[in-house]
């Protein structure tokens, strides 16, 4: 069997798990499915690397806490502990953060395909609001340490 026929059996499996029509490989050999109106869950193929890559955007690189979010997905990063299997990257044209994770074709074990996708959307769903709580709480330390250096400067308008 080759590859792409692999491959678009297992996503014929998921299109009945999911209650789609189908699901099959176009002719770039990629397939993109959206979950909750908010994570798109890219599959690719790559024929030649005989792999399967999946990858979500979770968001962009943030200005705010940069150097804080990086540093975290680099710990979750290491021996793949938090990301549960799947490694985080900078695409660098958008400057986007991505989830991403590799499968070796044949699968030793293709009955666990589903979950291992379940997994990875859990993982993309529960990272993008980590980012997300991160960013908030770095802007609104920005803010108050702002408005403690104004008023140290020039006065509260209480006083």
């Amino acid at each position: 069997m080759d590859y792409k026929d692999e491959v678009n059996q297992l996503l014929q499996k998921l299109a009945k798990v999911l209650d789609l029509s189908s699901l099959t490989l176009d002719v770039n050999n990629q397939c993109l499915i959206l979950f909750d109106d908010k994570i798109v869950l890219n599959l690719e193929l790559s024929e030649t690397e005989g792999a399967l890559f999946i990858y979500s955007y979770i968001g962009v690189v943030p200005f705010v806490a940069k150097e804080l979010i990086l540093e975290i997905l680099l710990e979750a990063n290491f021996f793949w502990k938090i990301s549960n299997g799947s490694t985080f990257a900078i695409d660098k044209q958008t400057r986007t953060l991505v989830l991403q994770q590799r499968f070796s074709l044949p699968l030793k074990n293709s009955d666990h395909f589903e979950d291992d996708l379940a997994v990875f959307v859990d993982l993309a769903e529960a990272w993008m609001k980590r980012i997300d709580e991160i960013c908030t709480e770095a802007e609104t330390l920005i803010d108050e340490e702002a408005k403690k250096s104004s008023e140290k400067m020039y006065g509260s308008w209480k006083d």
